[in-house]
């Protein structure tokens, strides 16, 4: 109503100022001298002649135009009065929740992590190495360099032209080891029971029959075994099969309006027959009716030589051999080395050997777990976790925070200012064209108007 009464008022404040501005330019209305038979009119109605008679004229009307409102920067409400730009999201940290048994490790980037201890490896010698741990050692040959030779039953690890200071000896073919039996299969699943290796199994289960002895009064009845109440009394229970332990005794009930709740018809569900699922496997009711064990085989165990001085030759699978120093013509052994007999019944001109002792090989742990992961003396199991996401927060660069909406719905905007109405007003005609000044509407004469079909020229008016 406000913008009427506005738009009302300029409207009628152009129309007095284009007729003062009438006045001032010396217009006037053009009459013709009267005569008795009234010529027909130079202009069209509600337009005036001009001073100089070439057109006619009239006030110009002050229009106004109502446009869609809009915003300089953003978008703008529903509304359409207020303009606005979305709020900065700032995503906040959830809280890690891990599987039972695991806990967020900072040094894995708060991965769920479990750790139980390593195994050591046993000790041992280091690759090219003899002997056992703790007494590990290496051949080395005596010096200086001379006319090296291998007694009979031995070969020189050189050539013909260039003889190695070591000599090869093939012993007796490795055997298993007699004081490390076979054990059972590295597995969570596997368990050692004396001599045996065996795993658990599920037993299976084998459904009763309705037909077979014990069951009466039930029988097979759609698919079940029943008894009926075929009297439809009230005081009808359900009796005991034959065999009370052949299963278990259900009642269906059902009421009516006039005789009240009565057994409609009484199930027997079998128990069922159970086994261990093959011929192999071994029924545990003394310590559990509801598991089967079944025989796992060992490995087999390492192989050893079975003389002294001898180790299996790398690279052969039960080849034992011995090295020794090759006959010099200083039979000495080097510093840091000592002179070791062997068997005088190894032929040769030198039954003794120059041995080294080095140091066993570096303690390793090892995870028997595949899925595990080796982490100094810790073996690590990794899982994947899930995320309970902290709310979200929302932070305005500019504007005024505001929400609006509520639940799934919610909004959270930032208002920065009204919207711009878009209200022009300016003079306008409804016939004819504007003047220079914008105050007229300009027509040509009615009696000079050129013939239809041809374009009018748009008149310049001076006033």
């Amino acid at each position: 109503m406000e913008a009427t009464k506005k738009t009302s008022t300029t409207r009628a404040a152009l129309l007095v100022l284009a007729a003062l501005s009438m006045l001032l330019s010396g217009l006037f209305i053009a009459t013709a001298s009267r005569s008795d038979a009234s010529p027909p009119p130079a202009c069209p109605a509600g337009f005036n002649l001009t001073a100089d008679g070439k057109n006619c004229f009239q006030a110009a009307v002050v229009t106004t135009a109502d446009n869609p409102n809009s915003c300089v920067e953003g978008l703008i409400t529903p509304d359409g009065t207020t303009c606005y730009v979305a709020a900065r999201i700032i995503p906040q940290e959830g809280q890690t929740l891990c599987p039972k048994g695991y806990s967020p490790d900072t040094s894995l980037n708060a991965m769920c992590a479990r750790f139980e201890p390593a195994t050591l490896l046993p000790a041992s010698c280091p690759d090219g190495a003899f002997g056992t741990a703790g007494a590990c050692y290496i051949n080395v040959a005596r010096g200086p360099a001379g006319p090296y030779t291998c007694p009979t039953g031995s070969e020189n690890t050189g050539t013909a032209t260039v003889p190695s200071t070591t000599c090869k000896q093939t012993g007796k073919p490795a055997i298993p080891n007699p004081l490390t039996p076979g054990t059972c299969p590295v597995s969570d699943t596997v368990t050692l029971d004396g001599s045996s290796c065996y795993t658990v199994v599920a037993p299976k289960t084998t459904p009763g029959n309705c037909t077979g002895a014990g069951v009466a009064p039930y029988q097979m009845i759609e698919s079940k075994c029943k008894v009926v109440n075929t009297a439809g009394t009230t005081t009808f229970t359900c009796p005991a099969p034959a065999d009370p332990t052949i299963g278990t005794v259900v009642e269906e009930k059902v009421t009516h309006p006039n005789d009240g709740t009565k057994i409609a018809f009484c199930i027997l569900n079998l128990n069922g027959t159970t086994s261990c699922p093959t011929s192999g496997d071994t029924p545990v009711p003394a310590v559990n009716p509801t598991q089967c064990r079944r025989e796992v085989n060992r490995t087999q165990p390492g192989l050893v030589c079975p003389d002294a001085g001898y180790a299996i030759q790398p690279g052969t699978a039960s080849t034992c051999v011995r090295y020794f120093a090759a006959g010099s013509a200083l039979p000495s052994c080097p510093l840091g080395s000592y002179n070791w007999d062997l068997p005088t019944t190894i032929p040769g001109a030198q039954n003794s050997e120059c041995r080294k002792t080095v140091t066993n090989a570096p303690s390793q742990y090892t995870c028997k777990d595949a899925a595990a992961a080796l982490s100094g003396k810790s073996c690590v199991f990794t899982t994947g976790f899930l995320i309970n996401p902290s709310p979200n927060l929302y932070k305005c660069e500019k504007g005024v925070r505001t929400v609006i909406g509520s639940g799934a719905t919610t909004q959270i905007l930032c208002l920065v200012g009204k919207a711009d109405a878009n209200t022009t007003t300016g003079p306008s005609c409804l016939q004819g064209v504007l003047s220079t000044d914008n105050l007229y509407c300009i027509v040509p004469r009615i009696d000079t108007a050129p013939a239809a079909g041809a374009a009018a020229p748009v008149p310049a008016f001076t006033g």
